[in-house]
């Protein structure tokens, strides 16, 4: 969940109605023209981050490494297993899994860094444009097409969806909008 973006819901509503923009199950806006592009070390940083949360998931669980399960157990058994698996520096110990759970851990992380890059690529593409708007939206992978959002890709105003690397529930969509719309006096 992007909190920035959920907090200019208020201030950036008026520039998506003044676009035709309505998305279902909106968590957010940014103005892409206040926004910075994100530096080789800082999406290095985050594809990190992730992958270590992916250690993580797997350490906790059920059944045991296996981060795509939707089922996870926090316990004294759980902690333990993160201390064995998991280096103080964040890296995980490969030479203590084998099998199926190392090829399911090996899978998910492979998952996990195309995906960030796809999302740090889509932000980098319009970081700085006065004329896009980011959408922050919990319709993302299945929900797309649970809640029927196809007719989405289709708006004038669509430019791009991306799916969030940490939680696929949520998307970023990338508008296109009228840069006029941005003066002070419509906000």
């Amino acid at each position: 969940m992007d909190l920035y973006a959920y907090a200019q819901i208020g201030n950036l509503e008026a520039i998506a109605k003044a676009n035709g923009i309505d998305v279902p199950r909106l968590r957010g806006y940014r103005l892409m023209s206040e926004q910075e592009p994100l530096t080789t070390h800082e999406m290095l940083e985050i594809e990190r981050d992730l992958v270590k949360e992916v250690y993580r998931r797997g350490c906790c669980s059920v059944p045991r490494f296996d981060p795509y399960s939707s089922m996870c157990e926090y316990s004294s058994e759980t902690d333990w297993i993160e201390k064995h698996y998991i280096t103080p520096d964040g890296e995980f110990r490969w030479d203590l899994l084998h099998g199926k759970p190392r090829r399911r851990m090996k899978f998910a992380i492979r998952k996990m860094r195309k995906a960030v890059r796809a999302e740090n690529a889509a932000w980098n593409r319009y970081a700085g444009r006065g004329d896009v708007l980011y959408i922050h939206a919990r319709i993302g992978d299945r929900n797309w097409n649970a809640y029927g959002c196809d007719w989405i890709r289709e708006q004038p105003w669509f430019l791009e969806k991306v799916d969030d690397a940490f939680d696929e529930t949520y998307c970023s969509i990338y508008a296109r909008i009228d840069p006029s719309t941005c003066r002070a006096d419509n906000l």
